[in-house]
Parts: structure tokens; sequence; C-alpha cells
């Protein structure tokens, strides 16, 4: 754990993606400004923004906070501090302390956003990255170079969006020996098993789906398992401090689940799920993502919709569940903002 109580400052914040988190996180921010200020002494400016599609913003004392909340719920270009950088040069040139990596997800090789990572702490730049990509592929790298410059990488919005998968286990179940976690780590896919129940056919459910926004724009991330892999992934190394790499966890989707199949288990008193569990209690670790039949008392088997779920065992208090939204704009901004304020204490790991 790294600790940092110097004197209180503003944190001046670099925006890499100007998406759908960035509007979530704008909008946030905009809000919230006078209480987080009056209530955990937290005092930021957005500095710069990079865009793939809309080039870079730059001011020293900050961007118009109002003006960047704007732009978030529209296509207008940039035209206002205007800058011909890319994504590496604003890290590298621009005087941001916190550089938030929004960019797409990629978990093949985790570009560009590893290569932003890695400009960051080069150039001494905490990172909050709501980016699968770096925490899933090169954790051990990551966690590495941000000890190396004293600086923080922190990942809260990449496993259960806003609901505070990562913080509970670290604040909330001190003093407990956990030995795994089991999860319903993405909502599409239970959305989709939801519908079926609900008597949909699968194809007609998974329409229902990409309808709503709840697919990637590669739907193999949500159906084959590949999304709740990398997060399984991420809380492997975040929690138990495993290196454990996507190879590592066995993964089948939800593809070949039937209406039979869903009929079969409703008879049985069960319901499917596809579930990421991560065992370390016994002789050997176990990890993986997988259709499962789960009994209805099971707090898991409960979970509807395109919520998620996730469940930690524990050595003192038994099987303890929490449950919230796994995506959404404002949930993803506001699982940035609890990072942004860990990092404001000076206390993080």
């Amino acid at each position: 754990m790294l600790i940092n109580k110097g004197s209180a400052r503003k944190h001046l914040i670099a925006l890499v993606g100007f998406g759908h988190v960035a509007r979530g996180l704008c909008e946030i921010l905009l809000e919230k400004r006078d209480l987080l200020k009056e209530e955990h002494q937290f005092e930021f400016e957005i500095v710069a923004v990079s865009s793939r599609s809309r080039g870079s913003m730059f001011h020293p004392a900050g961007l118009s906070l109002s003006y960047l909340n704007y732009l978030t719920q529209n296509e207008t270009p940039f035209v206002e501090n205007v800058k011909d950088w890319d994504s590496e040069d604003m890290i590298r040139e621009s005087n941001a302390t916190v550089i938030i990596e929004l960019a797409h997800t990629n978990l093949v090789d985790a570009e560009p956003a590893l290569t932003h990572c890695r400009t960051a702490f080069k150039t001494g730049k905490h990172v909050i990255s709501a980016n699968k990509g770096p925490a899933a592929l090169a954790y051990s790298e990551m966690k590495m170079l941000a000890r190396k410059r004293g600086c923080a990488f922190l990942n809260e919005a990449t496993v259960l969006s806003g609901t505070p998968a990562i913080s509970f286990f670290k604040s909330s179940l001190k003093g407990n020996l956990v030995s795994g976690v089991r999860g319903i780590l993405n909502g599409a896919t239970n959305f989709i098993l939801s519908e079926m129940e609900s008597g949909s056919g699968y194809d007609e459910a998974l329409q229902q789906a990409e309808k709503r926004g709840y697919l990637e724009a590669d739907k193999s991330a949500d159906i084959d398992g590949k999304d709740a892999q990398a997060k399984l992934a991420i809380l492997a190394n975040e929690l138990f401090d495993l290196t454990i790499d996507l190879a590592d966890i066995e993964r089948v989707g939800i593809s070949a689940i039937t209406q039979v199949h869903i009929e079969d288990a409703r008879r049985e008193g069960k319901r499917w799920k596809l579930v990421a569990t991560l065992s370390t209690g016994g002789d050997k670790i176990v990890a993986q993502v997988k259709p499962e039949k789960l009994a209805l008392s099971d707090p898991l088997a409960q979970v509807k919709g395109s919520l998620n779920a996730i469940t930690f065992s524990t050595d003192l208090i038994g099987d303890v569940t929490i449950t919230g939204p796994g995506a959404g704009s404002k949930e993803t901004g506001y699982a940035v903002l609890s990072d942004l304020l860990s990092l404001n204490t000076g206390v993080y790991s």
C-alpha cells in the first residue's frame, strides 16, 4: 500500500477517451463539485482531453467543466483550446497529474491503453482506468511501474462498474481470510438468460440485449464469456495478488444454452447463470467462467436482468454478496470518482 500524506493539492486530470464513461464522469463532477470540496476536500480541474475522433484539448488552468459536459452530449468538434496532440503527446506534454484511461478495451494486446499507462507512469502520473485491458493482460507490469514511480494504478470501474467490488473487499472485509469469489460479472449474458427464462428464444433475447445497448461491439466478448474472464483475472490479481493470465481461466460461454436447458433447470428448482469462479482455498487455484445451474437459494440465482453480483467467501462471516449495476455511463463514472477520492486520501494500493 502506498501512503502519501502530503498537503492537500488540486488534482489535474486528463481524460484519454471521451465516450459514454467520460459523459457520466463529467456529469457527476459538474453536479457534485461543491459537495466534493466541502465534504471530501477534493479539488480538481480537467486540464486535457484526448479523443480519437475529435482530437485533443488542453488548458493548464483547467477546461470549462460545463463546456466539457456539453461536448459529451453530442459530437460537436473541439474548437476551443485545441492542441495538435495525439493521446501520448497529451499524457507527456500536459500538466495533468492524473490520467484517466477511458479508451476502447482491447483484450488481445491491451493497446492503445497499455501504451497510455506506460507513458503516464514514465512521466510520474497516476492512472485510473475504466479499461480492462491493462489490468487483465499486464497487471504485474502496471503495478511494478506504478510503485517504481510512487504512483497509483486504480481499477474500480473495470469489474462491476459502479458497484464497489474492489473497494468493498479492501475496506469492508478487513480481518477476514477470503478464500474465493463467485460472481455474475457480465450484465449482457445475465439479461439474455433472464429473458430466456421468461420465454424468449436465444436469438430473440440476444436481439433485445443488443437493442438495449448491453452488448459490446464484438458480441463474442459477452456471449463467449471473454468479458467475464477478463474481470475475473483482474479480481484474482488485484484482490489476491495472484499472477493469472486469461489463458489460465477456463471459459465457456452461453451460446449452447437452449430453452430445453432452461426448462430442465426450472423443473429442478434451479436457474442458469454465467458464473465466474475463483477458489484459492484448496490444493490448487480454480479459475473458471462457465454456465451453471444454481439452486434458487443461491443469492446469485436471484440476480436478474442486467444486474451483476459477486459473492466473497470469508472465514469469519461466511459468504457475503453484493449486487448492483455492472454498466452505464453514470455508474462507471461513479467508479472512476471513487478511485479519485481514494487517490485524494493519499492512501492507495
